[in-house]
């Protein structure tokens, strides 16, 4: 039959009752839910209530029509089954290979997170769904019992599909979801022996549907999202179950299998938003089958489509108008951008130690490019001989990845951006079918030149080659899977990881953390609110809650109180380190335990013990030492520290006060309130740097309350600080040398102490100065800046003429050493920084450095 007589027939069939009351009934669904959920339209309350409560029955509903439907078309299906199943070799290789990938993701690459906040959403709403039946996000959860009290809730903007199958198996694994790992893992081989299927399904070329399925399961990318518990893996899942049963439809054409391929097509939609837009090719190439005679099919096909797409319908509407992107990026109108450095990111060359720079592999990109030459130009020329096979999977392909346009059109889709490396997941099964493509047909083109005996053990031959091949290349990066570098920067879910891991090592008990994103901890069974609820407690609330947990209450300082640069412009971020400050002053906080994630900050636990009954800062406020006034002309005169002590609150009455000069102990004292004054005997003065230490303490909880340093320094018999008019010489390997200021230009601050007088340098450096034999001693401190906090360790060496004089242990941040070197004589003094390991971080700032003659 020509194309426009197929073309009119399928009209005609479609313009009968039945089928147009389908159509229009199908396409009013999806219109009213998106009119109402307009942001000017005044009905968003409805999609929103809608989008929060009709979620779940509908997927048990769906589930149950499965269900029945499959029921009823078993004996069919394993008809069919049998008819396109390939040959055993090639089916027990597929099995082979995908357990053996499967077993390879299971044993090299750790189960965790990629992208913490999306995945724990899913983590979320799934508690919310089991405990209370809503589907909507549960940002702030106590649990009590087996109950989930939503304290604060949201309608999620991702949809839905995944959540509901983590309900599915609370019941038998648990509402502690940490069982999901595996779940994905049991879906990768399961994804690949479905792709392989649905290939051969269509196709009829065993050898192409297993080369295509091993290109995508081989991939990084896919290996280690199928390690996490993102969306995308679902998808792969989905797609190919998608085209599975699409040809068993498209086969058998019945009511009921048309039936079952929309209910597989409506889950699909449940996976990202952007899916929806892949449907198309679906429906596209169904019109002529559903529509080839006036019957219950497409009505059928229509309806079901439209009415159990309604939850991922309900998501889209309700979220009209929100921008996700927030910060200085507009991510709308950068596709081809986005699309030119995602090839540059998938490409990348080898670092020079041979690690992957990306999760992707490079042949395989070239492959596809090679693939999509050869598969238009088959297409074009297989049409001129009357065969549109090619043209149609051409077309199909076209229509299918309308989805990937959408996607870098409208999110930040810049694979540059760790957190955006997963949406290659949505391409990456096509590319890997028109990568395979040249391959198969390759191989069949030199079996087939053999003789006919010989032509399929030769095409089984190559297959078990490309097998070997192909799968030796991605596992010998075992080690770039064992050292997690896809995500490995990725400082948020470092943060969960971290915070889990201690976790762990904690006794079992129930407890509450505030943190600054609860929904995490809540995904996980854990209760958790929101700095912001904890402060507009009263404080008999905040202590119920104490009481309830046995005073396992944790407050955690994570990425968001932290105001550096640690995000991508591109990426969704915001940060609330105010909101930390504020809290940390307001809180009675004792520290538990810091874990550095990267050069920029802490993740920091401390036990949570209600609100402070005093101001903080009238604890201690202390004035500059001076020289006593009443003996100033005098060059041996004491020093006076001059104190306050302000506050009167009850709690003081457990609070001690300990004074030190150096090394040598002042002054320890209950706290009282009052002014106070300490003369230190100047004999107690050493020449150069004192530091006085005021130290505040609550003696019954054994926390620290205040820690002010003072410093004075003291020229007796010539003792100078060390003049930048002296340098003569010096190097590093990073930066340049800043003068009273940090590397990156900020003040120079030792373990939160901040320091004017000094220089610093990064490691490996030597400083050289000219002493001219003047001066019989020098001393300084030193020790790592606070901005930078992910250095493997430094040591420092003070050298006279070449010789060493002193050398410090390997240090870290929050550690400040001291070092005084003999320089009698000496006429060039260098200070040498050595790292440990790699330079990274190793910002070494000297403070206070003195020379003495």
């Amino acid at each position: 039959m020509k194309i426009k007589d197929s073309i009119l027939l399928t009209l005609k069939n479609l313009l009968h009752p039945a089928g147009l009351i389908g159509l229009v009934i199908a396409l009013i669904i999806p219109a009213i839910i998106w009119f109402l959920g307009r942001p000017s339209g005044g009905h968003k309350e409805i999609i929103r209530q809608l989008d929060l409560n009709l979620p779940l029955p509908l997927f048990l509903f769906q589930m149950a029509v499965a269900i029945i439907l499959f029921a009823f078309l078993n004996k069919d299906f394993r008809e069919w089954f049998k008819g396109i199943l390939p040959q055993k070799p090639f089916s027990i290789l597929a099995i082979a290979a995908a357990i053996g990938i499967a077993v390879f993701a299971g044993t090299q690459i750790e189960a965790r997170h990629r992208v913490q906040s999306d995945e724990s959403v899913f983590m979320s709403v799934a508690q919310n769904m089991y405990h209370n039946h809503e589907s909507g996000t549960c940002n702030q959860g106590i649990f009590d019992g087996s109950h989930l009290n939503c304290i604060a809730k949201s309608n999620s903007f991702k949809t839905k599909g995944l959540a509901f199958l983590y309900f599915l198996g609370m019941p038998l694994f648990g509402t502690d979801l940490h069982w999901i790992f595996n779940a994905e893992l049991l879906m990768l081989p399961l994804a690949f022996l479905l792709m392989f299927l649905a290939i051969v399904a269509w196709t009829k070329q065993p050898l192409l549907a297993f080369l295509a399925a091993l290109l995508m399961a081989l991939q990084p990318t896919v290996l280690f999202q199928f390690r996490a518990m993102s969306v995308e893996p679902l998808y792969i899942f989905l797609s190919a179950l998608s085209l599975f049963i699409f040809k068993w439809a498209y086969d058998r054409n019945t009511v009921m299998h048309w039936a079952l391929l929309a209910i597989t097509l409506a889950f699909f939609a449940q996976t990202r938003q952007e899916t929806a837009f892949c449907l198309l090719s679906f429906i596209f190439f169904a019109f002529p089958k559903i529509l080839d005679k006036k019957d219950f099919k497409a009505p059928t096909f229509f309806v079901t489509l439209s009415l159990f797409s309604v939850p991922a319908l309900l998501t889209i509407s309700y979220f009209q108008g929100f921008g996700f992107q927030g910060g200085e990026f507009e991510a709308h109108g950068h596709f081809l951008e986005d699309l030119k450095r995602n090839w540059i990111e998938m490409t990348r060359p080898l670092k020079e130690n041979g690690e992957l720079e990306n999760p992707f592999l490079t042949y395989f990109n070239y492959l596809f490019a090679i693939g999509g030459v050869y598969l238009l130009f088959r297409a074009i020329y297989d049409a001129t001989k009357g065969c549109r096979f090619y043209l149609w999977t051409l077309v199909f392909l076209l229509l299918y990845h309308v989805q990937t346009y959408m996607i870098l059109e409208n999110v930040s889709g810049d694979f540059s951006i760790q957190i955006n490396q997963r949406y290659s997941l949505v391409m990456l099964p096509s590319m890997a079918f028109v990568a395979a493509l040249p391959i198969a047909h390759a191989i069949e083109y030199f079996a087939a030149s053999a003789s006919k005996k010989e032509a399929k053990p030769l095409a089984f031959a190559g297959m078990v080659i490309a097998t070997i091949v192909l799968s030796a290349w991605t596992f010998h990066y075992k080690e770039d899977f064992n050292k997690n570098i896809m995500y490995n920067r990725n400082h948020l879910t470092t943060e969960e990881h971290e915070i889990l891991g201690w976790l762990k090592e904690q006794p079992e008990a129930d407890r509450l953390f505030i943190y600054g994103r609860p929904w995490h901890f809540v995904g996980y069974g854990v209760s958790s609110i929101h700095y912001d609820r904890a402060r507009q407690m009263s404080d008999a609330e905040l202590q119920k809650y104490i009481d309830k947990y046995n005073g396992e209450v944790y407050y955690i300082r994570g990425l968001d109180c932290w105001d550096s640069q640690t995000y991508h412009k591109k990426a969704v971020e915001h940060r609330i380190a105010t909101t930390c400050d504020v809290f940390e002053r307001e809180m009675d906080l004792v520290g538990v335990k810091n874990i550095l994630i990267t050069n920029n900050y802490w993740v920091q636990i401390a036990k949570f013990n209600g609100r402070k009954h005093y101001n903080p800062t009238n604890i201690i406020q202390v004035s500059e030492p001076a020289r006593e006034s009443a003996a100033e002309n005098s060059s041996e005169a004491p020093l006076l520290l001059n104190y306050k002590l302000k506050e009167q609150a009850e709690a003081t009455r457990n609070w001690a006060l300990r004074i030190t000069l150096d090394k040598f102990l002042l002054k320890d004292t209950v706290y009282a309130p009052g002014e106070y004054n300490v003369l230190v005997g100047y004999d107690k003065l050493q020449p150069g740097y004192n530091t006085i230490r005021y130290i505040v303490t609550d003696t019954e909880k054994r926390t620290k309350l205040a820690d002010v340093s003072k410093y004075y320094f003291n020229d007796a018999g010539g003792t100078t600080r060390l003049p930048q008019s002296i340098l003569v010489e010096h190097r590093q390997d990073w930066g340049k040398l800043h003068w009273g200021k940090s590397i990156e230009n900020h003040d120079m601050i030792l373990d939160g102490k901040h320091f004017a007088e000094g220089f610093s340098t990064h490691a490996a450096s030597e400083t050289s100065f000219n002493l001219e034999g003047k001066y019989r001693a020098f001393r300084t401190s030193f020790g790592l800046d606070d901005e930078s906090l992910c250095s493997e360790g430094v040591s420092v060496q003070i050298i006279g003429d070449g010789n060493v004089l002193a050398t410090s242990p390997v240090f870290q941040n929050g550690i400040i050493h001291t070092l005084s070197a003999n320089t009698e004589g000496v006429q060039k003094l260098t200070l040498k920084t050595i790292p440990k390991g790699s330079i990274d971080c190793s910002h070494v700032d000297f403070v206070h450095p003195v020379l003495i003659p």
